[in-house]
C-alpha cells in the first residue's frame, strides 16, 4: 500500500438549465454520480470538481451524465481539466 499523497485533477464544468442552481443542489446531484467527483466550488453556472488522476475519465463521464439538478433538466458541459485549482480557475472559469 502506498503512502504517497494522491495526485488530484480539477475539472471545470458548466451547468446549463432553466434557472440558477445553488451549490447544495449541485452537490446533491454529485452524490448520485459514480466516479467519485468532489465539488470544490460552484458559483452561478460554473463549478470546479476534484478527483484523482486515476479516476479523471470516470469523473468526467459521470459529470456529463448528470441530467437533472434540483428537479430541473440540465446539460453539464466540461470546460477543461487542470492539475491545480489556480490554473483551472484562471484558464477555464474566469470571465473574459
Amino acid at each position: 500500500m502506498s503512502t504517497r499523497r494522491p495526485r488530484y485533477r480539477y475539472i471545470a464544468f458548466r451547468v446549463d438549465g432553466p434557472r440558477a442552481f445553488s451549490a447544495d443542489e449541485v452537490l446533491e446531484a454529485f452524490r448520485a454520480s459514480p466516479g467519485r467527483p468532489w465539488l470544490v466550488g460552484f458559483e452561478g453556472s460554473l463549478g470546479l470538481a476534484r478527483t484523482t488522476h486515476l479516476m479523471k475519465d470516470a469523473a468526467i463521464q459521470a459529470l456529463v451524465r448528470i441530467d437533472s439538478v434540483g428537479g430541473a433538466r440540465v446539460v453539464v458541459t466540461t470546460l477543461g481539466t487542470s492539475g491545480t485549482i489556480r490554473k483551472a480557475t484562471a484558464k477555464y472559469l474566469r470571465r473574459r
